[in-house]
C-alpha cells in the first residue's frame, strides 16, 4: 500500500504516493519492445534449424552476402516463420481478448484494482520464462513456442495490462486532473518504446537469447514486486461480493460490461461514450497498419536500413512521450483548454504526420513527418480520460475492458488488412495506405467535433463523475506546505 513518503530537491518535497502504476506499465512495456523482436528471431532461429545446421542458420540471420546468394533458402525460411509469428499473435490475442472481456474487466470493479494490474504482469513472466527454455532447448519442437503467449493470454496480455493501468487511474483521479494522469500514463508507453527499440536489437546481437530472456524475466519479477508491495487496493464502496459459479460470473461480467457502455445515460453521454469508443477503434486500425508496413514501406521507397528504422521510431516515440509528459500538464494548468480540443490538435497532427510520410520521397522528410506527428499521442489520453468521467467510478474496469477488447480485434484486423492492401496499391501509389490513413483521422476528427460541439456542450457538468479517491488527497496533510509538490 503507498505510503506517504517525502524526497526533498533543494526548497521543494516530493510524495512518492503519487507515483502509482506508472513504473508498472513502463517496465511491461519496456519488456514487451525487447521480448516480441527477440522471439521473432528466436522462431527464425529455429525454423531454419528445422532444415539447416547452425553455422548455416547463423549465416543466414547476420551475413547479408550469404543471404543474397541463399536467397530460396532465405524466402522459405522466411515465410515458415512469418506463419508461426501469426500463430503466437493469434494464439495471444484471442485468449486474451476473452479473459478480458469476460472476466477481467468487471473483476476490478469488484474485488478492486490492484489483482488486474498484477495478473498480466505474471503472464508476461511465464512468457518470458517459455521464451527461456524455448532458447535453452533450441532442438525441442516449435510447437513449444506457443505455450509462453498462450499463458500471456490467459491472464490478460498486453491488453489487460493497458486496460488495468487506465482503470486504476480512472478511479484515483478527478475529472479536472484526468487528461495529465492518463497523458503520463500513455508516455509511459512512448517512452519505454524509445528505450526498447534502441536496446532490443543491441542486447540480442551481443549477448544472444538465453541473457535476453533472463533479462525479461528478472525485470517482470521486479514489477510483480513492486505491484504488490506498493500498490493500494482501491475499491468502489458498497460493492457486494455473491458466491456464484465461475461460468455465472464470467457471464454475468460480460454482460455487465456491455451494459456499461449501452445503458442510457443523463445527457448525450450514452452517444458520446459510443463515438469516442468508434474513434479510439479507428486510430488504432491506423496505428496498427504503419506499424506493420512502415518498414516495408521505407525500405523499398527510400532504402531505410534497419538502423535508421530505428532511429525513426525511437525519435517518434520520444518527441510522443515529451508531448504527453511536458506540453500537457502545461497547457492544462496554464490555460481552459478542454480534452477534446486537446485531442482534435492530436488529430490535426497526426494526420499530417501520415500526409508528409506518404508523400516522402527523401528520408529528411520522413524524419519530418515525425516531428509533425508528435502530437498523435494526444487523442488517446484525451478520449480515455473524457470516456473516464462519462462512468462511474465503479464501471471503470468494464469500460477500459470493452475499450482493450475492441482494440485488440481492430489490431489483428489492421494487419491482415494492410498487408493485403499495402502491396496491392503499391504500383499505384506507393504511400497510398498513409493517405488512405490521414483521410480515416480526418474522418474522426468531424466524430470528436460533433462529440465536444453538440452532445456534451450542455450536459458536461451534469454527467462527469468525481472520484472516489481524490488524488489531490494524496497530499492533503500537507496542503499548507508550499514546497510540497503534489501531482
Amino acid at each position: 500500500m503507498a505510503r506517504h513518503i517525502f524526497i526533498g530537491c533543494g526548497r521543494y518535497r516530493f510524495d512518492l504516493a503519487v507515483i502509482t502504476v506508472e513504473p508498472v506499465l513502463f517496465l511491461y512495456m519496456f519488456t514487451n519492445f525487447l521480448y516480441y523482436p527477440t522471439l521473432q528471431a528466436l522462431i527464425f532461429n529455429k525454423v531454419c534449424l528445422q532444415s539447416y545446421d547452425t553455422h548455416f542458420c547463423h549465416s543466414l540471420q547476420y551475413n547479408h552476402t550469404f543471404k543474397d546468394e541463399h536467397k530460396t533458402e532465405n524466402h522459405e525460411v522466411t515465410a515458415e516463420t512469418s506463419f508461426w509469428i501469426l500463430k503466437t499473435t493469434i494464439a495471444l490475442t484471442v485468449s486474451s481478448f476473452f479473459v478480458v472481456i469476460f472476466f477481467l474487466g468487471a473483476l476490478g470493479d469488484k474485488v478492486g484494482r490492484k489483482i488486474p494490474v498484477i495478473l498480466p504482469c505474471i503472464g508476461a513472466f511465464l512468457a518470458y520464462l517459455s521464451g527461456l527454455l524455448n532458447a535453452k532447448y533450441m532442438s525441442a519442437s516449435l510447437n513449444y513456442i506457443l505455450f509462453g503467449p498462450i499463458l500471456n493470454g490467459l491472464c490478460g496480455g498486453y491488453i489487460a495490462c493497458l486496460m488495468a493501468v487506465y482503470s486504476y487511474i480512472g478511479h484515483i483521479s478527478t475529472p479536472a486532473s484526468k487528461i495529465t494522469r492518463v497523458g503520463i500514463v500513455e508516455s509511459m508507453v512512448f517512452l519505454a518504446g524509445t528505450i526498447g527499440v534502441f536496446v532490443s536489437g543491441v542486447m540480442l546481437d551481443n549477448e544472444g537469447y538465453i541473457f535476453t530472456f533472463s533479462t525479461l524475466c528478472i525485470t517482470m519479477g521486479i514489477t510483480m514486486v513492486y505491484a504488490f508491495v506498493w500498490l493500494e487496493n482501491v475499491h468502489s464502496p458498497g460493492n457486494i461480493h455473491e458466491r456464484e459459479s465461475c461460468p455465472s460470473m464470467m457471464f454475468k461480467f460480460l454482460k455487465e460490461s456491455f451494459h456499461c457502455v449501452m445503458k442510457q445515460r443523463d445527457g448525450h453521454a450514452f452517444s458520446a461514450i459510443v463515438l469516442q469508443i468508434l474513434t479510439l477503434d479507428i486510430l488504432m486500425l491506423c496505428t496498427s497498419g504503419d506499424m506493420d508496413i512502415a518498414m516495408l514501406y521505407l525500405k523499398e521507397v527510400l532504402n531505410f536500413s534497419q538502423t535508421l528504422f530505428g532511429y525513426l521510431k525511437g525519435l517518434d516515440n520520444f518527441l510522443r512521450g515529451l508531448i504527453l509528459l511536458t506540453f500537457l500538464p502545461l497547457v492544462r494548468k496554464y490555460t481552459k483548454v478542454k480534452n477534446l480540443q486537446l485531442v482534435m490538435l492530436g488529430l490535426l497532427s497526426y494526420a499530417a504526420g501520415f500526409i508528409t510520410i506518404g508523400a516522402g520521397r527523401a528520408k529528411w522528410v520522413i524524419f519530418l513527418g515525425a516531428v509533425i506527428g508528435m502530437f498523435k499521442g494526444l487523442p488517446s489520453a484525451g478520449l480515455r480520460a473524457t470516456m473516464s468521467s462519462l462512468v462511474a467510478v465503479d464501471e471503470q474496469g468494464r469500460l477500459f475492458g470493452v475499450i482493450a477488447a475492441s482494440e485488440s480485434v481492430i489490431s489483428l484486423l489492421a494487419s491482415v488488412l494492410f498487408n493485403e492492401l499495402y502491396p496491392a496499391t503499391y504500383d499505384i501509389y506507393p504511400g497510398l495506405c498513409y493517405m488512405l490513413g490521414a483521410g480515416l483521422v480526418i474522418t474522426v476528427l468531424f466524430l470528436v467535433i460533433y462529440v465536444h460541439f453538440v452532445l456534451l456542450r450542455e450536459n458536461a457538468s451534469s454527467v462527469m463523475y468525481e472520484s472516489i479517491v481524490d488524488d489531490s488527497a494524496v497530499t492533503r496533510c500537507n496542503e499548507d506546505d508550499p514546497n510540497v509538490i503534489s501531482s
